[in-house]
């Protein structure tokens, strides 16, 4: 196995990451896409784990920095999930210019609006054959609960006056990332998924994104897809244990999706 950063241009902005390459190439390929103010590490290492588990069964695995984040170019202030979306399909140009990934086994595993991100692009664009989402949101417009964890106790509209927020975190986004967001049906894009499968992970005490989101995208989505509920986990996956069904389950899943 080798590990190699890398790095793409998306609309002018150097996006940074590490590929993941496994002995024998080239193999069926799985992106990772990181949560909201997230990175290719991700909370834990989450994705670190992951990326190496699956590519110690055969997988080449991509995981990148958004633009904004992490060691990619770009502002935080600017970015849009429309612009993210962006991102991912220049990773997945990137993925079919390498001789390391079987192009007709592309897979997409996104953490939280990660999972949104994987979801909108999947519904456009057939290259990607699979899709699992780690605590994914299903729709945008019944994240109050969330907003208020993230922005604190500020209404939407209070939040759409201004021309950017902050964050606790100690990050800027700008009012278009909100504007962009309501543009967005999470929910009927994942019914434009199938034929292709996808896995719907969740933990089931989510705070963020309440399980309810997880059991609306599945309800949405058709045939053939799966879900799996983590008893107990929190958004992230914050336990040792938690964090291995995830991957676990979902290495299962695409090793049967792509016949590893």
């Amino acid at each position: 196995m080798e590990e190699i950063y890398v790095n793409f241009i998306s609309e002018g902005e150097k996006i940074a990451g590490v590929l993941h390459v496994p002995d024998k190439v080239p193999a069926p390929a799985i992106i990772f896409c990181h949560g909201f103010t997230g990175n290719r590490i991700e909370a834990h290492r989450l994705f670190v784990y992951a990326a190496r588990e699956f590519c110690k069964n055969g997988f080449t695995t991509l995981r990148f920095d958004f633009r904004g984040c992490g060691e990619s170019e770009g502002s935080y202030d600017s970015i849009t999930i429309s612009d993210e979306v962006k991102d991912l399909g220049n990773a997945l140009n990137f993925l079919y210019d390498r001789n390391e990934a079987l192009k007709e086994k592309l897979g997409v595993i996104g953490l939280s609006l990660g999972g949104i991100i994987s979801i909108l692009t999947a519904a456009e664009d057939n290259r990607i054959k699979a899709v699992c989402t780690w605590s994914s949101p299903g729709d945008l417009r019944e994240m109050e609960s969330s907003i208020k964890s993230m922005f604190g106790e500020v209404s939407l509209n209070r939040l759409l006056l201004k021309s950017y927020i902050d964050l606790p975190s100690g990050d800027r986004i700008g009012r278009k990332f909100i504007l962009d967001a309501l543009k967005h049906n999470v929910l009927k894009s994942v019914s434009k998924i199938s034929p292709r499968p996808i896995l719907i992970v969740h933990g089931t005490n989510d705070k963020l994104v309440p399980l309810s989101h997880a059991e609306k995208l599945y309800e949405n989505a058709l045939n053939p897809k799966e879900k799996y509920f983590i008893e107990g986990s929190d958004h992230t996956f914050n336990k040792w244990e938690w964090q291995w069904q995830a991957i676990n389950r979902s290495l299962e899943f695409f090793q049967k999706v792509f016949k590893q």
